[in-house]
């Protein structure tokens, strides 16, 4: 039986991550986040490694966030210790040395949508969708990398109204580099990933570093800062008071009406 996360070597240098989880829309677990980040700092430290593509499973999601009703279970002291482990985990994510390219097969809210920011390169098919929805929480997140992405203005577009953004409006935005059809999705951002892998390791990585230190001195410093708003004045409550207003689970409720955002 198939994990929840799978690897694969599909090329020379290149690796797919899978998060397989379809039945849940590829929600994050502290389980699943865990062994992704292990996963990835196993890359970091690879020099076969020189490129890595990052998808989900089956056709409805790339992630849906973090798993809401694993949170639901959480006291207090669980949900401070879990917020702590993946601000650390989405920060070694945004600062992974190699590049990381987004096969975006579906919905990246959410956790995913912040996961699916963090990526160099996105690729994303018509039913992709993108949803950042902290503001509908009253908390924030994001503010520290959408701006250089997809520019001040619509940073605060969507942080701030927390709406769906879809395929066409995420290629214009910036948010996807490349928008194809669902059967060229994997081809496509594997085409990318091979070709980067051609390349010497060393170069690559060095511009990457470059890059991201030409967004200013401030970067780290933005994040912190929000996640301090997050550990005081914005402090998360009791997961089972901060998403009771989803509705519950329903029986007959089709696969992909059963979570909702995160």
């Amino acid at each position: 039986m198939a994990g929840e996360l799978i690897i694969e070597t599909p090329a020379p240098g290149v690796r797919v991550v899978v998060l397989n989880r379809p039945q849940a829309r590829n929600a994050l677990t502290l389980a699943l986040h865990a062994e992704l980040d292990a996963a990835l700092q196993d890359f970091a430290q690879d020099d076969a490694v020189r490129a890595v593509v990052l998808t989900g499973a089956g056709d409805k999601a790339f992630s849906a966030g973090y798993d809401i009703h694993e949170m639901k279970q959480w006291d207090a002291a669980t949900l401070a210790d879990a917020q702590a482990r993946r601000e650390q985990w989405m920060w070694s994510l945004a600062t992974h040395p190699k590049p990381l390219i987004g096969a975006l097969n579906g919905a990246a809210h959410g956790g995913g949508a912040i996961m699916a920011s963090a990526l160099d390169i996105r690729v994303g098919s018509p039913a992709c969708e993108f949803r950042f929805t902290a503001a509908a929480y009253g908390y924030a997140n994001n503010s520290w990398q959408l701006a250089p992405v997809v520019g001040l203005a619509k940073a605060k577009e969507y942080l701030f109204t927390a709406r769906r953004i879809d395929a066409e409006e995420a290629l214009r935005s910036g948010l996807l580099n490349h928008c194809v059809a669902a059967g060229a999705l994997l081809a496509t951002a594997l085409g990318i990933a091979a070709e980067i892998a051609a390349h010497p390791g060393a170069g690559v990585q060095a511009t990457k570093q470059l890059l991201h230190d030409a967004i200013g001195d401030t970067y780290r410093n933005a994040y912190e800062r929000e996640n301090a708003l997050m550990h005081g004045d914005l402090r998360p409550g009791p997961p089972s008071e901060i998403f009771k207003r989803f509705p519950p689970k329903s029986a007959d409720a089709p696969p992909e009406e059963k979570r909702d955002v995160r």
